[in-house]
């Protein structure tokens, strides 16, 4: 009897596995990649955003006429492509072509409106909401991207992204706005921004560099989250930086890094290093921590060997990576260095190293300004060392 359960078990497995791999396979042919909508449902919703907005236009800009209308498609990655509820185009106002956004199930209409102003409000908004109006002098903003959050609808919950150098806003508010003097349009701007009750959410996105006074730790997932539900502001692929602290957000997680600066005698260096680590993410309306980490600098250790220095630190995820400085009256400053880094010496347990086991490379000093000197690869980017890796001083270097 258990010799017969063992058999069916081991047949019901073998027919599970089949039907996995045959579904895999048919996705691999047919259409799990491709539309998973009908073209005429397509058609059909081109119809219907075309229709609303010449009755908005009709209604609003006597006149103007709908040149074009797209039912607004996205791909899953790697995956298949959903239609969703949004339908884009184009229509005419007094010779110039213009770009609209209609969804259909609310008959909301958006149009295009030069975001240079609204990148302005948003940013006046952003350090209130984050506390940073102290700051603001000594800040360094960029690659600042703002941009209303259309909920997209259909079978896959996601949001319209704005066009290159412009934002979509409700047609009536651009209205007012090119109807109104520039002092007008901010304060117009500046009342609908902080409505947050009667606006989509807006998406924040770039990068703020602060004064190290600021501290950082504080923004985490949770703040994130409250600022998302109080004030409608989401902050992805954001970042805040100063010369010790760094959190980042993307995919619902919130990353933050610390660093520090810790003086070695022989060689005569100073190390900054990553010493404390943790990610957050939200999931299910929870804030999880799945990563915490804490770095321990008297695991770091420079020998002299013949040749130079090795350098071993037993960072096996690469997570507490550091950089090498020297001020100008410092020893090792006298010399570049050929790196001879050895790949087994860090790798992950059970990992298996294909290539070459060794890594070679020149490094070269750079400037770095009251930090004095930093030890760079040869694209003038700052070295991140690991561990396993022997500093050799090049005789081709001349201090």
């Amino acid at each position: 009897m258990f010799l017969y359960q063992r058999m069916r078990n081991k047949r019901l497995l073998f027919f599970a596995s089949l039907v996995v791999v045959i579904f895999l396979v048919s996705c691999g042919f047919s259409s799990c990649r491709g539309p998973q909508y009908e073209e005429e449902d397509k058609k059909n919703l081109e119809e219907t955003g075309g229709k609303q907005m010449q009755e908005w236009l009709d209604k609003n800009m006597t006149g103007r006429e709908v040149l074009s209308s797209e039912g607004y498609v996205i791909m899953i990655p790697s995956g298949p492509h959903y239609l969703t509820d949004l339908v884009t185009g184009t229509f005419s106002d007094k010779g110039e072509i213009r770009n609209y956004l209609v969804d259909t199930k609310s008959d909301g209409v958006y149009i295009t409106y030069d975001n240079t102003l609204f990148n302005e409000v948003c940013l006046d908004y952003v350090y209130e909401a984050l506390n940073l109006e102290n700051y603001r002098e000594d800040c360094d903003v960029s690659r600042l991207s703002t941009g209303f959050r259309i909920p997209a609808g259909g079978k896959n919950h996601t949001y319209k992204e704005t066009l290159s150098g412009e934002v979509w806003l409700p047609g009536e508010l651009v209205l007012k706005l090119e109807g109104a003097a520039n002092d007008d349009a901010r304060k117009i701007l500046e009342e609908f921004v902080r409505d947050k009750e009667n606006r989509q959410v807006i998406g924040i996105g770039g990068t703020i560099r602060v004064p190290d006074e600021a501290v950082l730790e504080k923004y985490n997932m949770t703040f994130w989250v409250k600022e998302r539900e109080e004030n409608g502001l989401f902050f992805e692929n954001f970042d805040l930086s100063d010369s010790f602290e760094d959190i980042a957000t993307y995919s619902g997680r919130a990353v933050y890094h610390r660093y520090c600066f810790r003086q070695v005698d022989d060689p005569d260096i100073r190390i900054r290093m990553k010493e404390n680590y943790w990610v957050e993410k939200e999931e299910k309306g929870e804030i999880k921590v799945i990563e915490g980490r804490e770095s321990d600098f008297n695991d770091l250790s420079f020998e002299k060997t013949e040749n130079g220095y090795l350098i071993t630190f037993p960072d096996r995820e690469h997570i507490f990576d550091f950089t090498i400085y020297a001020d100008k009256h410092s020893e090792f400053l006298k010399h570049e260095y050929h790196s001879h880094e050895d790949r087994e010496a860090y790798k992950s347990p059970g990992s298996v190293i294909s290539g070459d086991r060794y890594f070679e490379n020149d490094l070269y000093w750079k400037e770095a300004g009251d930090l004095g000197f930093v030890l760079t690869n040869d694209d003038g980017i700052r070295k991140s060392f690991f561990g396993g890796e022997e500093l050799i001083p090049r005789s081709d270097y001349k201090s």
